[in-house]
């Protein structure tokens, strides 16, 4: 085996923005019906806010805003979504060039969508491995049945690896930067900073641009 592997967050790390929020609010605009549940998808939001409850919070709104969603549909939304991304910031499009075959990029967003911007921006090149949320379908909508969110990010396959460098630009993800000989903090605040280096004294910055 390898020694020299790579983690890498996805969202606001190796590209700009959160496309897991992002594509939730473009399969809502384009089915709009799921309004009528507001009060659901505002039930999740509020539930999501509690650290231990996170995973209920975001299946809450999953289902409410997929209720009724075919498979099919579900891979057209995806696709369609996608191509409206701005793709990956420059300094991670070097690094997925050069470092790709030891890079795993873990993500909570589901793996599908991590996947799909990957294969749209870098044909034929995609990372050593990709994880995210696992979704499946329950009660009629879509949910995670594993939210890849923060500690549970650090799955078995993951604790056994040896890591050269991690990076993110959440503080969620301190376990998954701590696995890391060398992390990167990428385009912090400077609280978000603080608090990072609080925890890993010896967190770099990167500020990457698209």
């Amino acid at each position: 085996m390898r020694t020299d592997w790579i983690l890498a967050d996805f969202d606001d790390t190796l590209a700009p923005g959160d496309s897991h929020a992002g594509l939730l609010r473009y399969i809502l605009r384009r089915r709009l019906w799921p309004l009528l549940l507001l009060p659901v998808i505002a039930l999740g939001g509020l539930v999501y806010l509690v650290p231990s409850r996170r995973r209920q919070g975001i299946s809450l709104i999953w289902w409410a805003i997929t209720l009724g969603l075919s498979p099919l549909g579900w891979r057209k939304l995806v696709r369609a979504y996608c191509r409206t991304r701005p793709g990956l910031f420059r300094e991670a499009r070097a690094l997925l060039m050069k470092d790709g075959d030891r890079c795993w990029v873990i993500s909570a967003s589901p793996r599908a969508l991590v996947r799909g911007q990957l294969h749209q921006q870098l044909p034929g090149k995609l990372p050593h491995r990709t994880l995210g949320s696992r979704m499946h379908y329950r009660l009629g909508g879509l949910m995670p049945r594993f939210y890849c969110h923060g500690q549970h990010k650090i799955l078995p396959e993951i604790r056994a690896l040896t890591v050269t460098l991690a990076l993110s630009d959440s503080l969620h993800d301190l376990p998954l930067l701590a696995q890391g000989a060398e992390a990167w903090l990428i385009n912090p605040t400077p609280l978000r900073l603080q608090k990072a280096q609080a925890c890993l004294p010896h967190i770099m910055t990167k500020c990457w641009r698209l």
